[in-house]
């Protein structure tokens, strides 16, 4: 893609978001067809949004799934400030399409993780990582699912809204595949595991940690969201989402 395609199409997803629609991308669009040409719109629309960088979203994390998005490695999308509403939170449901809800495992990074040619060990994501936190993610594309994987990479890895709970810096002794439970003003929806990401969502942070480079570097104050531990649910009507972490912990938040 040319500096004008990605200029381009990173205006069109921009608009989109702000507006809560579908982007009307012209037959004649330029689309993605590798993970960094997706970086590349991602970059312009982080430039064009004037927030920053809270975090990032990690998928494909198995190497079956990598080629959907035009690569070999796990790709993210970024948590953009504006988008983020740290628990209890009020999200406003007119802000999204077509709002899933996913409960998941998140990392607060306590140092950089810059790019390097020696993989990450375990070991030392584990030393990077300041606390785990209980979170919801909200996820919602400007592109229809059936988009190409590049063009959903672009699109901020369609993600909606972040939730995050209370951080726990005493964290390394919890069970992180135990079971985590959603509920719906109150009303049992979905159990789901940690165990789905990898065995241990921990691993999620050293994949992509070696999966750089971003556009972006991974710094220490940022988040890693690792993926749903339960099965996404649609989000219909303003209600009360809680999600039961276990030791982990909890998160809450309401929309209207």
């Amino acid at each position: 893609m040319s500096p004008e395609d990605t200029a381009r199409l990173a205006g069109l997803l921009h608009a989109a978001r702000q507006e809560a629609r579908l982007a009307d991308l012209p037959a004649d669009a330029r689309l993605p067809a590798t993970p960094e040409e997706a970086y590349q719109v991602q970059a312009e629309i982080v430039r064009l949004s004037g927030e920053d960088i809270r975090g990032w979203k990690v998928t494909a994390l198995k190497e079956e799934d990598r080629a959907a998005y035009g690569g070999t490695r796990p790709v993210a999308g970024p948590l953009l400030s504006g988008w983020v509403f740290p628990s209890p939170a009020e999200v406003p449901l007119s802000r999204f399409i077509a709002p899933l809800l996913e409960c998941e495992f998140a990392f607060l990074l306590g140092r950089d993780l810059p790019p390097r040619e020696t993989p990450y060990t375990l070991e030392e994501i584990t030393d990077a990582v300041a606390a785990l936190i209980p979170a919801f993610e909200i996820a919602d594309g400007r592109v229809p699912p059936d988009a190409p994987g590049a063009l959903r990479l672009a699109d901020s890895m369609g993600n909606g809204a972040f939730i995050p709970g209370t951080p726990i810096t005493d964290w390394r002794a919890l069970d992180r595949a135990g079971p985590v439970t959603l509920f719906i003003d109150g009303t049992k929806i979905e159990t789901g595991s940690g165990a789905r990401i990898l065995g241990d969502p921990l691993k999620a942070v050293q994949h992509l940690a070696n999966a750089q480079p971003l556009f972006a570097p991974l710094l220490a104050g940022q988040i890693v969201t690792t993926g749903t531990a339960t099965t996404p649910v649609r989000l219909e009507r303003a209600g009360r989402a809680e999600a039961d972490f276990g030791a982990v912990g909890a998160d809450v938040f309401v929309t209207k």
